[in-house]
């Protein structure tokens, strides 16, 4: 009877492996694969020749009149593709999404809602500690970080790191200059639910700034 009973235990030990291991495969083959696909929907959009715009004709008074509005652009769909974030440094190279829930950053790095957009202000993005800013542990004051989008390319330079309290959200605010704010979990190696986080904050550059490192 007990051996009976040891030899079900067994069995439901390795079917709970198992179905753990699946789970994991699972997980990792569509993140891979994702990547994969959006980094080349992202390189094919980049690399697509400019639409061409016929030239207008100089007598014509129908050109005369005033120009339409620039309307805001509108908010993006959560898991859309905004571009790539590169920190050659330390390895990181990820796509960025829209949000931040569970699939979005299963998949790559999630922009933060109501955050800025590249070049505008402050660009908050957030991606876990154990995959896609795993290399952050190793990030330091001057490192690079490049952001690609079909906007354009900005570069950013680390000015410093901070470790704060999941509540301590003002790292996100808006001071009206172009900057980049990652977060992640901390500690990197801490087994379970982390209690802190991890902050990058990074100042734009130019192109001719962003070359010494």
């Amino acid at each position: 009877m007990k051996r009976s009973r040891l030899r079900w235990l067994e069995r439901a030990l390795l079917l709970v492996g198992t179905l753990c291991l699946g789970i994991w495969a699972w997980s990792w083959l569509d993140s891979t694969y994702f990547q994969y696909r959006e980094n080349q929907i992202l390189d094919e959009a980049l690399n697509a020749p400019p639409k061409s715009t016929a030239a207008a004709e100089t007598d014509s008074l129908g050109s005369f009149k005033p120009q339409p509005v620039a309307m805001p652009p509108k908010p993006l769909e959560d898991g859309s593709l905004i571009g790539r974030i590169e920190i050659p440094r330390v390895g990181v190279s990820a796509v960025v999404l829209e949000g931040v829930d569970n699939k979005a950053l299963r998949r790559g790095v999630g922009h933060i809602p109501e955050t800025a957009r590249p070049g505008v202000g402050n660009v908050g993005l957030a991606a876990h500690r154990d995959s896609f800013f795993r290399g952050l542990k190793d990030i330091r004051k001057n490192d690079i970080i490049r952001l690609q989008t079909l906007e354009g390319t900005f570069q950013y330079r680390v000015e410093w790191t901070e470790i704060v309290k999941p509540e301590d959200t003002e790292v996100l605010a808006d001071n009206g200059t172009s900057e980049l704010t990652l977060v992640t979990c901390y500690p990197f190696y801490y087994v379970g639910s982390a209690p802190k986080r991890f902050i990058v904050r990074a100042q734009q550059v130019d192109e001719g700034e962003a070359r010494v490192e």
